[in-house]
């Protein structure tokens, strides 16, 4: 993992934190300093009582224990102000991080998301989210608390004892060479864990989002064995990763436990020889046994930073990755006032395969409220087309207008808005069906929303529920049938009530009685609009104003049902060759 990604990670954290700073300052300050006071200014006090206690200064016993009741009561207060301040200020980030990071994601293109295990994606932002917390918990409580307490108690005997001080301050500086030395040597088996951990986790989620197919097809046993599989590698480095992070701790928890008893031996010769006082014997001693399992924690705080950053990491490098489909500085919002679309000399090739074009020459010009049929084998181009308008994919070269408006020139957001659109296999949301359809328009009435029902024909199945309109689909619809999804959403886009419609096969989920009802609904929710329709069943698409035949990336035939049949080109021969009204693929 590079030093810029957590140099990035960083500054994606701290453009939230600033946001909040008064409360992140107060929590920075006061925790530390208040560990400061309770752990190691209260006891040097107090070892100073007993030292006046041995030298028999009874004034002055008074004065250290007024003065330790007193620096209690402020350690506490900071404290308690402190992790109030934390606490107010990580809820406030954690909740506007997760926004943004979302935010930020939903800005990629559909051919990210396309590329994306959804689980492990899923588990990745999560780890961002919580890897923000991590880091913070980590410098407030860990870091600064460790820094203040060892850096002052390390004066403290410095200033007693220079001999001790020095083996205490070896003693830190050794450790943090030898953890940066152990970081480096464990960054590749802790990299290998994470990415594992990734894959462990993006496998479950898609074996369980597609159990039915699993089932379907009686292979459990063939899912488990390759999860078991990639459980096992991630077992094999996980292994690997905390058997060299066991050897380290033991080492150095050897080595501390050497250090303790080399102090213990100066300073019992210190005190022999009259150099060191009781009281300041007595704060070395636990002080040593303070420092000790704080230098033990060195190692875990390091560690730490390496783990929350790699943790981060994925995500960070998705983020910092500009989106590929972005709007022009200054894009103003699409104006429909006909729906004129026009596609100019359009091409298109995916990136990873440039040279094989999947459009190629597109010139179309489809009339205001023209409904106009796409047909050809699958694989052809048709799906495509409709992406390019929606801009869920970039021309590679020419352009695409509507009303005389270079869609690379609006916003995306108002040119979808501008589109209702049924896929093929629509995916609804884990909520109710209230929610789903009223996503096509989230203002609208009741009213308006029952006569998008009715019209969509989804009105028969959703007084038979018991729950009506409130019923939960489950993840992506799953409780529905193809053709009850199918009208949800052939409801959610006549709500949406847009100037261009595109129906990708939104009726090939349907049983015969319901197409008839729906294409009887089509009719009326066609008209005046612009619309564009995808079918593979010609009797779909006969009545339309215009059918293009779209074969190996090109338009082969444009016309009328009755004049592609008249002119018995590549349509005419689909036509006679369907079978039940479907083109042979």
């Amino acid at each position: 993992m590079s030093k810029n990604i957590n140099l990035e990670t960083v500054k994606l954290y701290w453009q939230q934190i600033k946001k909040y700073k008064v409360s992140f300052f107060i929590a920075l300050i006061a925790i530390p300093v208040s560990s400061v006071i309770l752990d190691t200014i209260l006891p040097y006090l107090l070892s100073q009582a007993v030292g006046s206690i041995e030298l028999g200064i009874s004034s002055r016993l008074s004065d250290l224990l007024l003065l330790s009741a007193a620096m209690a009561l402020i350690g506490v207060l900071l404290n308690f102000l402190g992790f109030q301040s934390m606490i107010k200020h990580e809820s406030n980030v954690r909740s506007d991080l997760s926004i943004d990071t979302l935010d930020r994601l939903l800005q990629k293109d559909t051919s990210f998301f396309n590329n994306q295990k959804i689980g492990a994606l899923t588990g990745r932002f999560i780890d961002f989210i919580n890897a923000h917390v991590g880091l913070q918990d980590l410098l407030m409580i860990r870091t600064l608390t460790f820094v203040f307490n060892v850096g002052l108690g390390t004066f403290i005997i410095l200033s007693n004892s220079l001999l001790l001080g020095s083996v205490v301050l070896g003693l830190i500086v050794f450790l943090l060479l030898t953890i940066r030395l152990s970081i480096k040597l464990r960054k590749n088996l802790r990299h290998a864990r994470k990415e594992l951990i990734g894959q462990v986790n993006g496998m479950a989620a898609d074996t369980i989002s597609n159990n039915q197919t699993v089932k379907a097809f009686g292979n459990e046993d063939y899912e488990l064995e390759k999860n078991l599989d990639i459980n096992r590698r991630y077992q094999i480095a996980y292994r690997k990763d905390f058997r060299w992070m066991s050897f380290e701790g033991s080492g150095r928890l050897l080595l501390m436990s050497i250090v303790q008893i080399v102090a213990i031996a100066i300073i019992a010769g210190l005190l022999v020889n009259n150099q060191i006082s009781l009281g300041v014997a007595i704060f070395v001693i636990a002080y040593l046994q303070r420092v000790a399992s704080q230098l033990f924690v060195l190692g875990e705080i390091v560690n730490g930073y390496d783990k929350l950053l790699l943790q981060a990491a994925p995500i960070t490098e998705m983020l910092v990755e500009p989106p590929r489909i972005t709007d022009r500085p200054g894009a103003g919002n699409l104006k429909v006032t006909n729906g004129v679309i026009e596609f100019k000399q359009v091409n298109f090739a995916y990136d990873d395969a440039k040279d094989t074009r999947v459009l190629s020459d597109i010139n179309l010009s489809i009339k205001a409220g023209q409904r106009v049929g796409l047909v050809g084998p699958s694989g052809a181009g048709k799906t495509t087309i409709t992406k390019l308008l929606m801009r869920f994919n970039e021309v590679t070269s020419g352009s695409i207008e509507i009303d005389g408006q270079n869609i690379q020139t609006v916003t995306q957001q108002s040119l979808r808005r501008s589109i209702a659109f049924v896929s093929q296999e629509p995916i609804l949301f884990h909520r109710s069906l209230r929610e789903n359809i009223s996503y096509g328009k989230l203002d609208a009435t009741e009213q308006e929303l029952l006569s998008a029902i009715k019209t969509a024909n989804a009105d028969e199945f959703i007084n038979k529920l018991p729950d009506g309109l409130e019923t939960v689909v489950g993840e992506r619809g799953v409780k529905l049938s193809g053709g009850q999804r199918q009208r949800v959403a052939i409801a959610r886009a006549i709500l949406k009530d847009a100037p261009i419609l595109i129906l990708d096969e939104a009726t090939s989920a349907l049983d015969s009685e319901s197409e008839k009802l729906i294409q009887a609904s089509l009719e009326p929710l066609m008209k005046n609009r612009t619309s564009i329709v995808i079918a593979h069943r010609l009797s779909t698409i006969a009545k339309l104003d215009r059918i293009l035949v779209i074969d190996d990336g090109s338009i082969v035939d444009d016309g009328s049902h009755r004049e592609l049949l008249a002119y018995d080109g590549v349509y005419a021969k689909l036509w006679k060759h369907q079978s039940g009204g479907f083109i042979e693929e």
